[in-house]
């Protein structure tokens, strides 16, 4: 692999225009001067690479009506990417936002009145909430695999997205619903397969000149989630989330051999049935504290009460150092890192880090603009990468994984898999 095919990128929340915005990553209300001058710093740290969420809530407010001003936001913030030579990943039709699960509301509720009595029965599992616009609901999200009126949404919003800005410069590549079997599960993985190689398809057939599918330690321990080699073999590059958001439980989230493993696990996946490929791994981050408050903290992740680890500023930056060498060396297509910049505290309030913690903090750059040790990190690692100054990647692992054997029982394959890792790392 030579260095100029590693790619280093962040996601990028823009600044909202004013108080009181009703969701954060907002494209419709943000601060235009900021999203530019964010965009030239991202560049300038080294990164070569922006991901950019059209959250799917404020994107397509009706199942047949999208926000004109949600898509000029994005629109401009691809026009400040290309400005300052950054290649985009637009994020559309995820099912996630932060550690939270997040949807349109008119994707979220109860089928009919039976089923809402049945779920507020003493004996029914609880039903977690989801981030429904700008409400959490404790209501289940609607089939988005099976119900035509879901799917005939979600095909108006790639057509009306896709469309519209894949000849853009800067729209590198499309990333499609991210996270989404934290919102709803597939009824199999055959019909999350099927599913996502349909909106694939719509994508290129709409100009999308590159796709990327997610898979995270949540899908890859369950067999009715979207695998990485369907992925792949509908034409897409594989990225794996390294969140510690949980399912599953990561118990030591300040070392790096969590995101070391779940890439080698992807990797190895993907080997083992034939379509060995670069794994880009995305949401790569450590929450630092705040106003005080380190070590374990209370928090929610997809609506269950969790915890996070919040590091101090120096171990963050060591982490983001170690992450990158430990990645590059494995043979990773790239990593992707969890955010730029922190929420102000002003912002607390707002979901979905109004519950999740560590979306807070876990940027290279305070709230107040202040660069952390990471964002030192970082640079140094880019520079070393631009000058071709780094050790020639091993690339993953050998593992041998036996995919039908994995799949068959994936939670308890990964559980063993990980208790071999390491001394193991989940717990």
């Amino acid at each position: 692999m030579s260095e100029t095919s590693f790619s280093l990128g962040v996601t990028y929340w823009p600044r909202p225009q004013r108080a009181g915005a009703p969701v954060l990553s907002s494209w419709g209300v943000c601060d235009h001067g900021a999203v530019r001058d964010d965009l030239a710093h991202v560049a300038a740290l080294g990164f070569d690479a922006v991901r950019l969420e059209l959250r799917w809530a404020e994107a397509q407010p009706g199942p047949s009506r999208i926000s004109t001003a949600a898509l000029g936001g994005l629109e401009r913030g691809l026009d400040a990417a290309h400005a300052v030579g950054l290649r985009a990943t637009v994020a559309i039709m995820a099912g996630a936002l932060g550690g939270a699960a997040h949807l349109p509301a008119w994707a979220v509720g109860f089928r009919d009145v039976e089923e809402a009595l049945r779920a507020r029965q003493p004996d029914a599992p609880p039903v977690p909430a989801i981030l429904a616009d700008g409400a959490y609901r404790a209501e289940p999200a609607r089939d988005l695999y099976a119900d035509p009126d879901m799917r005939a949404a979600a095909r108006y919003l790639l057509r009306e997205t896709v469309g519209n800005f894949a000849a853009h410069p800067a729209a590198h590549a499309w990333e499609l619903a991210a996270g989404l079997g934290r919102a709803r599960r597939a009824p199999s993985q055959r019909a999350a397969a099927a599913w996502w190689e349909a909106l694939a398809e719509l994508a290129r057939a709409n100009g999308a000149p590159a796709l990327v599918g997610v898979v995270d330690g949540d899908s890859l321990t369950r067999s009715d989630s979207l695998r990485p080699a369907q992925i792949v073999a509908a034409g897409a590059s594989l990225a794996v989330s390294a969140a510690t958001f949980s399912p599953p439980r990561v118990s030591r989230p300040w070392e790096t051999d969590y995101a070391a493993l779940i890439h080698a696990v992807a990797a190895g996946l993907l080997r083992a049935e034939g379509r060995a490929a670069p794994v880009t791994v995305t949401d790569l981050g450590l929450p630092t504290a705040t106003e005080g408050r380190a070590g374990w903290v209370e928090s929610e992740s997809y609506g269950v009460a969790s915890h996070a680890f919040l590091a101090d500023e120096e171990r963050q930056g060591r982490f983001v150092e170690a992450a990158l060498d430990g990645l590059w060396r494995a043979g990773a297509g790239g990593v992707m890192l969890a955010g730029y910049g922190d929420v102000a505290p002003g912002l607390w309030a707002v979901p979905p880090v109004d519950r999740a913690w560590p979306a807070r903090s876990w940027g290279l750059v305070a709230a107040d603009g202040r660069e952390k040790p990471a964002a030192a990190a970082l640079s140094a690692f880019a520079a070393r990468l631009r000058a071709k100054d780094l050790p020639t990647p091993a690339g993953p692992p050998a593992m041998p994984i036996d995919p039908e054997r994995y799949w068959r029982d994936p939670q308890a394959a990964l559980a063993a898999i990980a208790a071999d890792w390491r001394d193991g790392v989940m717990g």
